[in-house]
């Protein structure tokens, strides 16, 4: 048996497994991609890996959570530089645009694990309910970003329920046709561009006209 991975310890072997298949899955993509390979990447016996998950399907649900929280992370490092950055004009379009931005960079940066976190595997985490730590939760996080919206006077009361859907509506869209090379995101700054251009958009549409003047210095 080969020795194990740099950042194995005995006792984690779980969370060795998802790092693991991350880490394989970004490389290599997840079609190909099998339990019994993270368990060599390791170097544990494919029995020691059945011992955490029953099948390949549960370790990518798995990797599906694993990639939520990450996203997560993003988002709150986002709305942290945005606040930090005593940004002109209204603190909260500059959080809420910078959710949207740090959800676009994640699916750019990651696009395997995105297509994994979107597909069959994914499903159990999109629709289970926010748990003990929903304040990093994605949802929860563009959900606080529209709330700040409505505090500020930015977007009226009545238009926030399913203002969340609408906002993810855009970013996922625009996220997915980064990665199937839409021609016209041909470079990192043309979609830089027009990111920027779709969040204000997205910001116009949500609050309306004044929310523009709002966003500016």
């Amino acid at each position: 048996m080969t020795q194990p991975r740099d950042g194995y310890h005995h006792g984690d072997l779980r969370n060795a497994l998802v790092a693991a298949a991350v880490r394989l899955v970004e490389t290599s993509g997840a079609a190909t991609f099998s339990l019994r390979e993270a368990a060599r990447d390791l170097g544990v016996s494919a029995n020691a890996a059945y011992r955490h998950f029953d099948d390949k399907s549960a370790l990518m649900t798995a990797v599906a959570a694993f990639g939520f929280r990450q996203l997560g992370t993003e988002m709150v490092g986002g709305m942290t530089t945005a606040t930090e950055a005593g940004a002109h004009g209204s603190a909260a379009i500059a959080r809420f645009k910078a959710v949207g931005r740090a959800y676009v960079e994640f699916a750019i940066a990651h696009p395997e694990l995105f297509r994994v976190m979107f597909g069959a595997s994914g499903a159990e985490c999109r629709s289970a309910e926010p748990g003990d730590d929903a304040s990093e939760d994605p949802w929860s996080l563009l959900g606080q970003s529209l709330d700040a919206l409505v505090a500020d006077g930015l977007l009226a009361p009545e238009q926030r329920p399913g203002a969340e859907l609408k906002a993810w509506a855009v970013v996922h869209g625009f996220a997915s046709l980064a990665l199937d090379g839409l021609a016209a995101l041909p470079t990192v700054d043309a979609r830089a561009v027009a990111l920027e251009a779709l969040l204000d958009f997205t910001v116009v549409g949500l609050c309306g006209g004044d929310a523009r003047a709002a966003a500016m210095p």
